[in-house]
């Protein structure tokens, strides 16, 4: 991360720098793109808190007074509303994908048992599937991701980490007879199959803006909000983890996130039947066993008319 942020302030001697160029630095990153999309504000402030802590040290040190980075004002980033399916919408949403084509089914299907990314499900290959304990293990290294300009660009994930995936032995059933339709499939086309899992009838790669788009005319013909979207199955995969109990680093290491603090921000919050059982909560504390504690209205009479 340091590397980043060396081109703007690495030539500056630390008993030199100064807050304007640490803001410098700040405008500079905001108008970088990671794969066509401007970095978000919370990785902008990441890489200042990474200068920070390591002028903190030159402080400690007696390298210089004062750490600069302590001085700027950043704006709070935004927490953005995240929408969950309920366990009713799931099972729609379930019905309706039996009937769509198999590519289909095992990719948003895979969404929401893995909650891998589009572009990491877009680039999934045979090999990336090992048997394992009556389940399967699935290796996540690479991701499609479309990029202004250049089209379709095979990389690395996000976080340009390998992470593994433990499957259960129903998605390695399902998995399996994917497999045999696509070989089928190869074998009457009289064609090699690819080492890619989600291709067309001629064994093309599929769009990831394909995904996307078909998926939002499912959610239409089941009357899906409109805030509904692929990444919502991401969401839904999480939070299903985290309120079954889960703990946060696991779950941030499934998803691929460096750590849990974007987890607790995105992700940390309640579903409605939650909050529905606190205000129970709440109702069971004022009425136990059905009394009332107080009446409010006798509490607080109405004004008489002369008042």
């Amino acid at each position: 991360m340091l590397g980043r942020v060396y081109p703007f302030i690495g030539a500056i001697q630390l008993n030199r720098l100064r807050p304007i160029a640490l803001e410098n630095m700040l405008v500079e990153l905001r108008k970088r793109k990671y794969r066509g999309k401007p970095i978000g504000e919370a990785t902008v402030q990441k890489y200042l808190t990474v200068v920070s802590a390591v002028l903190s040290d030159a402080k400690r040190n007696e390298i210089i007074q004062k750490n600069p980075a302590r001085m700027i004002d950043l704006p709070l980033t935004r927490r953005t509303t995240q929408y969950i399916p309920s366990p009713v919408e799931i099972q729609k949403l379930l019905d309706a994908l039996a009937k769509e084509p198999r590519h289909y089914r095992m990719f948003y299907l895979l969404s929401m048992c893995t909650g891998c990314r589009r572009g990491e499900l877009c680039a999934l290959k045979w090999e990336d599937f090992k048997f394992s304990r009556g389940g399967l293990l699935l290796t996540i290294s690479r991701s499609r991701s479309v990029v202004p300009g250049k089209g379709v660009v095979e990389g690395s994930t996000k976080n340009g980490r390998n992470r593994e995936i433990v499957l259960s032995s129903d998605i390695r059933g399902i998995f399996l007879s994917y497999r045999r339709r696509k070989q089928l499939e190869a074998r009457l086309a009289h064609r090699e199959l690819g080492p890619y899992l989600f291709t067309d009838a001629l064994g093309q790669l599929i769009h990831p803006d394909t995904f996307t788009k078909r998926l939002r005319k499912i959610y239409e013909s089941i009357g899906f909000p409109k805030e509904y979207h692929l990444h919502t199955l991401r969401h839904y995969y999480v939070t299903s983890l985290l309120h079954s109990g889960v703990d946060k680093q696991t779950v941030a290491d499934l998803v691929g996130h460096a750590d849990t603090g974007f987890l607790e921000r995105t992700y940390c919050h309640p579903q409605q039947e939650q909050k529905e059982q606190a205000a129970g909560a709440m109702r069971a504390m004022l009425r136990p066993e059905g009394e009332v504690l107080f009446n409010l209205a006798a509490a607080c009479p109405a004004k008489s008319r002369s008042a």
